[in-house]
């Protein structure tokens, strides 16, 4: 299927966009009443991840019908500064997503700054934690591996509009957030390219995501122990 005219691939590319977001459409209008963004989007991530997962599943089913395997894909081993780096990365991508938002804020000349997550944090469990793992994994998989691998491999694209065209993928797959978080993800979304790139391997941003998603989640577990627990928090 994947020929040398290229549509297949780009098919396949374009119909791995953004796989979550009529997961979490069809969460929002399944929404009890009185219930806020938050409870939709916190709802809504346990079928982004089933969603991400199963289409990669298929992109990658699609992809070795015609024997085509991307490098990234394939290239997991890397030294331990690599794995050192990963963490680092991702905790720094928390604080540069955060700057991000308060740069968007003071560009709208809203007076009001908040540092949040975007997250419901009070009825958080490992559940919870589990879906967002699954659904970094999948992610990075598809728009760092498949993507990537796929435009440079493929279509015989630079690095920089690979890395640029992956992460804008992965940034519109947020649009149910808004704006703001879409272009946060598309600044981690390069990152995460970047380092790719730098270190040949796909093993790198996926524990980079998965650090980041983790230190999220305990950031919001921790904010909705401090403010004692209540039921509902308002997205940023």
């Amino acid at each position: 299927m994947w020929s040398r005219t290229l549509y297949p691939e780009c098919l396949v590319l374009a119909a791995t966009v953004a796989p979550a977001e009529l997961i979490r459409v069809a969460a929002s209008f399944g929404a009890p009443a009185g219930r806020n963004r938050s409870w939709i989007s916190r709802n809504a991530s346990f079928g982004a991840s089933f969603a991400y997962t199963a289409v990669l599943a298929l992109a990658l089913a699609v992809a070795l019908l015609d024997h085509f395997t991307p490098g990234y894909l394939r290239t997991w081993r890397v030294s331990p500064l690599w794995i050192c780096a990963a963490v680092l990365i991702g905790c720094g991508a928390v604080g540069l997503e955060i700057l991000a938002g308060v740069a968007l804020q003071a560009f709208k000349q809203n007076r009001t700054f908040r540092l949040a997550v975007n997250v419901g944090s009070a009825s958080l469990g490992p559940g919870y934690l589990l879906a967002i793992s699954v659904t970094a994994i999948a992610e990075e998989l598809l728009y760092r591996g498949l993507w990537m691998g796929t435009l440079m491999e493929r279509l015989g694209v630079s690095s920089v509009i690979a890395v640029c065209g992956a992460a804008a993928a992965y940034a519109v797959g947020h649009l149910f957030f808004g704006g703001a978080v879409v272009v946060q993800k598309a600044i981690t979304g390069i990152v995460f390219g970047t380092i790719l790139i730098a270190s040949g391997s796909v093993l790198v941003p996926l524990l980079a995501h998965l650090t980041q998603n983790t230190a999220v989640y305990m950031i919001a577990v921790a904010g909705g122990r401090h403010k004692g627990g209540g039921d509902r928090h308002d997205d940023p």
